[in-house]
Formats: structure tokens, sequence, C-alpha cells
């Protein structure tokens, strides 16, 4: 089917026109960039569905490798299609991390394409020349992998480059536009056999595409870029010829020839600009244009009527709000320019080298005015401003027509820029590197787009439709790691699939229980309190829940999330223990008891009546410990510690003989075992066997120097024997070792005191007293309920 010649034109043309408007607030693209990206959107939806269905059937497979598979494929395309709207609604650096997530799943020639020229959007040309380079190499019958590159590599100037990339686009999938690029490369070699080239290029255009006047304006932008203006009037006097209502075509012709007269308008000159006027009344390049040179010719009435119109118009651009300032400030109506002024200081923003630093004429004149009113500390603001930015325009003055015509203060809204110059204008998005690419846009980013309302609610709808396709695919890949046991990358996509939509049903249960088999309970703890509260019915979320609060010492929680779960709970081989163990911890003694005799009923191994024996010791009940140790004695008698914690049980229990026999006990089976022979060193005191004691203390130390409670009892007993220099060196290692144990520091002041010592003395009890008090403030706290970290 053939295109008709004017509507194919009008297309481009219509683009590259929004790109010349540097003073409108438009940027134009760069070349490739114009090109909506990815497929069809029909064709996407489509190959989406397609990737879905195949995902149902790979779960009814119930074949988990597969179901990993056919989830990262729509995962892959529902990221491609999310990033391209991205694109569409001038969200860009969020589009470049949507693209590149995709990537890592799928290596898609279309994504690259699009990645790399949302990278040239974002002014990062080497990056997309390298994933246009991988785009060819993966497809190297790909047209539009070329013509990205092409686009890439003209951003960078290198011309020659870019005209082959273009070239092998055209002979793979002819397209006006690239052919157009095609030419303006060709034209900005500055060869002269390659300006030949670009005529035979525009030529070839006509005959593929058919003469329109819009064709023959978009030639004469090319050769007004590349400074050829002969040529370019004489291509927009071609438009006008084939019809005088092309649109901007007599902007464009007074432009060139206000050109090539140095800048000086002329009765002709302003007819044309007049006659654009004539055809289109809401042109606004036209419209300032006439304005601008009313201004310069001080007819300020008509500067007022068409650069309001301009302003009306376009009120996002911030030049005519400029010289409506400069006109009223040259009319001394104060109060209005001040005001225009100040509006386009705002809406040039950080885009202060926009047309030369022109903007600096704003704060030459608002510092005048500031300061002649009185305002001299804001005056002084704005005129230090002014000479930054002349200083900025001295460093940075352009050589040639170009640079004076900006200096005049025209050139933004002629678009007399060269091509390279352009396309460092495109956006730089602040903040590229660091953005969230999961969360929806919001009303400013979406305001900055081109879509119509209609096509806004289109996008929302799509991207709702996406969102539910992301998370569902993410759930299905990380159950399909989860039942291989592999939970950390069952993790990673649950944790995906919360970053598009955390209050899926299920997301949270299956995001807490992988975290918590990784022993994530910190994690485990979020997501199982929120499958909780959406079920409290749940007992094996309920149990993992009270795990994780007891894995994180959080006692109170884990007591707390166990209750309901009763006896069944309590006779569980990991509940009944974390439970009875919180609530010890909790100083709820009475309920300990209770869930750790249910829980210890049945017949357990050695490892866990060990654990019991001593949550028995610390509830102190001392007789159901030893009774613990005892049965696992009877099944296993060399378990080690076995012997050991009887030993501390019958201890604490003030039964000095059972204590020393088990210590002993201990000691045959395992000699070198340093705390059963303090322990037992500490029973021989009781005992009065005080020789007994200082030789177990003495080994002890001699295997272990840095065992503080060993220092601290030799200390002591050196102390007794009058060995002041011996007591004071052991009782000093225990207050290092110890330094807030308050009997230590009791102990050593009265070494230090009996040594004659009385300054470091009275330091050691000052010390003493504080960790005293301390403690009495916490137990006070404790009471109280209102205890402190």
């Amino acid at each position: 089917m053939r295109v008709s010649p004017s509507r194919a034109a009008a297309k481009v043309f219509g683009i590259f026109l929004a790109g010349s408007l540097v003073c409108s607030g438009q940027t134009r693209p760069p070349a490739g960039g114009h090109r909506a990206p990815g497929a069809n959107q029909a064709g996407s939806q489509s190959e989406l569905l397609s990737r879905v269905g195949e995902l149902e059937r790979a779960k009814t497979s119930r074949d988990a490798t597969e179901i990993t598979r056919a989830g990262q494929q729509v995962v892959a395309l529902a990221l491609r299609e999310l990033a391209r709207l991205r694109l569409l609604e001038s969200a860009t650096p969020q589009a470049v991390k949507l693209y590149e997530k995709s990537l890592e799943l799928e290596d898609s020639v279309g994504a690259r394409t699009d990645l790399a020229i949302a990278l040239l959007q974002l002014n990062r040309p080497d990056e997309a020349i390298q994933q246009a380079n991988d785009a060819v190499a993966s497809s190297p019958a790909n047209g539009r992998a070329y013509s990205t590159l092409g686009s890439a590599l003209m951003f960078k100037k290198e011309y020659a480059r870019a005209a082959v990339a273009l070239s092998k686009s055209i002979e793979l999938a002819p397209d006006i536009e690239t052919q157009y690029y095609l030419g303006i490369a060709y034209l900005s070699t500055g060869d002269a056999k390659d300006k030949q080239t670009a005529a035979k290029v525009f030529q070839d255009m006509t005959k593929t595409w058919g003469e329109s006047g819009s064709l023959h304006v978009m030639f004469g932008r090319a050769y007004r870029d590349a400074q050829d203006m002969p040529s370019a009037i004489r291509e927009f006097e071609r438009a006008i010829q084939i019809d005088t209502r092309t649109p901007h075509a007599h902007y464009f012709l007074g432009l060139a020839r206000l050109a090539v007269n140095e800048w000086n308008s002329t009765p002709e000159i302003i007819s044309e600009f007049r006659k654009e006027l004539a055809y289109y009344p809401q042109d606004y390049l036209a419209n300032y244009m006439l304005g601008f040179d009313a201004f310069n010719h001080r007819m300020y009435d008509e500067c007022d009527k068409y650069l309001k119109k301009a302003a009306g118009i376009n009120p996002e651009a911030p030049d005519a709000w400029l010289y409506l300032g400069l006109n009223a400030y040259a009319k001394e109506q104060w109060a209005e320019a001040e005001q225009y002024l100040r509006k386009a200081i705002e809406l040039t923003g950080s885009d202060e080298g926009r047309s030369n630093y022109q903007i600096r004429r704003a704060y030459i004149d608002l510092g005048r005015m500031l300061n002649s009113s009185g305002r001299k500390e804001e005056a002084t603001v704005y005129l230090d401003k002014a000479r930054e930015l002349q200083k900025k325009i001295l460093e940075t003055t352009q050589q040639g027509m170009a640079s004076h015509f900006a200096e005049e203060g025209a050139a933004g809204a002629a678009g007399v820029v060269p091509l390279a110059a352009e396309k460092e204008q495109v956006q730089t998005a602040a903040g590229s590197g660091d953005v969230d690419p999961f969360t929806p846009l919001d009303a400013a980013t979406l305001a900055r787009s081109s879509l119509t309302k209609p096509q806004k609610q289109g996008a929302a709808i799509q991207e709702k439709q996406l969102r539910g396709a992301l998370v569902n695919a993410y759930m299905d890949v990380g159950t399909s790691f989860a039942v291989r046991g592999q939970y950390e990358q069952a993790l990673a996509n649950y944790r995906e699939a919360e970053r598009w939509a955390p209050e899926t049903p299920g997301l949270a249960r299956n995001l807490g229980v992988a975290a918590f088999r990784l022993q994530d309970y910190g994690e485990a703890s979020k997501g199982l309190a929120a499958a909780l509260e959406g079920d409290p019915k749940d007992a094996t979320v309920r149990a993992m829940l009270g795990m994780s609060y007891f894995g994180q010492e959080r006692y109170k929680e884990a007591a707390a999330t166990f209750g309901p779960l009763g006896p069944p709970g309590m006779k569980d081989p990991a509940v009944g223990y974390a439970w009875a163990a919180s609530l010890a911890k909790e100083g709820d003694a009475n309920q300990a008891s209770q869930v750790l005799d249910e829980f210890s009923r049945p017949s357990l191994p050695a490892d866990v009546l060990m654990l019991v024996g001593q949550l028995w010791i610390e509830i102190e009940d001392y007789a159901k410990a030893v009774s613990t140790f005892e049965r696992v004695l009877r099944t296993s008698p060399g378990t080690s510690k076995a012997h050991y914690f009887a030993g501390q049980a019958y201890l604490r229990w003030n039964h000095w003989p059972e204590a020393a026999r088990e210590f002993q006990a201990e000691l045959a089976l395992h000699p070198s075992d340093v705390e059963a022979k303090f322990n037992l060193g500490f029973v021989y005191l009781q005992q009065s066997r005080q020789a007994d004691a200082e030789k177990l203390f003495l080994e002890v130390i001699d295997a272990q120097p840095e065992h503080a409670s060993a220092q601290y009892e030799y200390g002591k007993i050196l102390l007794d024997h009058g060995d002041l220099a011996g007591a004071i060196r052991h009782l000093e290692i225990a207050a290092r070792l110890k330094p807030n144990t308050d009997y230590v520091h009791y102990q050593l002041q009265v070494a230090y005191r009996k040594d004659g010592r009385i300054t470091d003395a009275d330091r050691e009890l000052e010390i003493y007293k504080q960790i005293k008090a301390k403690k009495r403030e916490r137990a006070t706290e404790a009471v109280s309920g209102q205890q402190t970290p």
C-alpha cells in the first residue's frame, strides 16, 4: 500500500518541527528516538497473552523448571512493555531501569534497541552505541537496530559511520525518517561529495514518497542546520511553490532570509512571518518572531500584541515572557516588567545556557529595578547572577551567525541551532542514576509527557494489567524455586512481586515462609505478621511467626504469638521449646513449666533433652532439670555436658556433694573441660576445700588466661592469704575482662585499700556504686513495666 506523500512527510515533519522549537520549551529527541519504541501495542499484548498461556500450561504440568522458564518469559515481556509505557510518558530514567531488568531475563533485540534510544535521551551515547551494536550483532537483518546505531553515532558526531549504519537500515527496511537522517548525516560531514550524496538522498525521498511541501521544508531545515542558507532558501521556496499553505514554510523562509541579511529584518522578511500567521494564527514561532522584531524596532505596543499571543499559545516557554518583561521595562511599566521577568527566570530553571544565556538580561533588568526600589540585598543576588552568566558567555562564545543571532536574543525562537548542538539539548533527567522504576509515576512526571488525557487513561489501564501480569509471574517463579528448596531464589522473586503489588493475596505468606526457611527472621516476621493478620487461624504461619520472633530474641511477642496454638503447639518439636524458652525469658516460670512439661512428655532425642534440661535450670526447677539430664545419661551415657549441666542444677540448688560428683564425672569423660573445672573449684570453696579449689582455679587460668571468673576467685583467695600484689594483679585482670561486674570492683577496692592505694581504692568503690545504682534503676523499671534498653 502506497503511503500518501503529504501524510508521510507531515508525520515526520511534525516531529522534527517540534524538535526545532527550542524556544517553545520542547526538546528535540535524538535521531532515532523519534520512533515509537518496540513492537505495536496490539502485537505486544497478543504476545503477552500467549506467554501467560504458556505459564498456565506449565503450572498444570507441575514441572517446576518449566514454570520458572515460562514465568521469566512473562516477566521479561511485561517489563519491556512497561518500559515502553515509561518512554511514552517521558519517564526515561525509569524506562532504562526496566529495559535493563528485562534484558537480565531475555536478550531481545527490540529491548536493546529501545534501551539504546532511551539512553540517548539521557545523554548517554556511549552506552547507547554499545546496546545498538549488541542488537545489530544478535540480529544482523534488523533494520531498526541499524537505524538506532546510526542515530547514536550521529549523536557522537561520527557522521561517516552513522551514514553507513543508516544506509544499511534503509537497505533492510526503507523508511522516510531514516532516509531523512541519512541525508542529514551526509550534510554534517562537511565533505562536498557527501553534500551531493545528501541531495541525491533527498531526491530519492521525493521519488519514493512523492513531492510535498512538507518534505521540502524538512530538506530546507537540514540545509539550514548545515549552514547552507542558499540551499535552505531554495527548498523553502519550493515548498511554498508546491503549496503556499505548507505549515511553517513561510516562517522558515523568513528566518533563512533574516540570517542571510545579517539578522536585520526587511519588509519582505516580515511579510513571510505575517503570511505564516495568516494561514496559522496560532503558530507560536511566527507570533514570537513578529513580537521580537517589534521589540528591536521599539514598536512596543505591537511587540506586546504578538508576544502576549505567543505566551498564550505556549505559556511554558520562557522566551516570550522574557521579551514581554524587557518590553515592559523599556516602557517603564515596572510591576509588569518584574512579573514577566520573574516568570521567565522560573520557566528557564536550570536551562540557563538556553539561547546563549539570554536569561541574563532578565537578571540585569530585575537587579536594576530591585536596586531602584530599595531592595538592594535582593538586587545584589540578581546582578551577581547576571555577571556569572556573562562570564559563561565569554567562556563559551560561538563563532558565526548562530552566535550573533543568539546574542541578539532570537536564536531560541528561530531554532537556528546546528544539528549537533540540538542533540546536546536532550534531557539529562536529573537523578536518573537513582530512580525507582516500580512505583507509579507522580503527577508532575505525567504532566511533562506529551500524551493526551485519553492516552494517559489508556496507559494507566495498561500499566495495571502489566503490574498484574508481573506480580503473578514473579509469584509463580518464586513458588517454582520454593518447591525445589531453593529458597534464596524464591525469596528474591517474591520480593520482586512485592515491589509491584505488595497487597497481592498470598504474597506476604509466601515471602515470610521463604525468608523463614533461610533463617532471615527479620524479613520473615514482617511477611508472616501480615499474613497472620489476614488469616489468624493459619496455625502454620502462627508457628513460624512465633519462631521468627524467638530467633530475634523478641520473647514477649513470641510467647503471645504461640499462645493460641494451645497443647498441639506445646507438643511441636520446635515450637514447644521456643514457646517455653520465651516464657522463661519473660519471667513467666509457671506458664513456662506447663509448656515445657507438655513438650517433654514424648520421647525426645538427647540433644533436644539437653536444651529442655537447661531451660528447667533457667525456670529454676532444679529437680526437673536433674531428672532430664539423668534421662539423657540413661540413653546416651557419654553425652558431652550432660553431667556438667546436672552439676549446674545441683550447684544452684545448693546441693554441693551432688554438684561435685557431677562435675567430677564430666571431667572423667572430658578432662580438659575448663568450665567443669571452674565450677568444681567453686563447689570446693563452698565445701571449705580451699586448697583443692585454688589448684583447679590455677589450672583454669593456665589453660584460659581470659577466664574472668577464675581470675576473680583466685584473686580473692590470694587476698585472703595476704598476697596483696598477687591479688591485685588477678583482680585487675578480672575487672578488665568484666568491667560491668560490681563485686569485682568491690574486691579490687578492698585490695587497693589494704595496699595503701587510697585513690585507686576510692575510684573502684565509685565504679562499684555506679554499677549497683544502675542495677537498682533497671530493677525498678522492670517492676513498673517501663524497662528501657
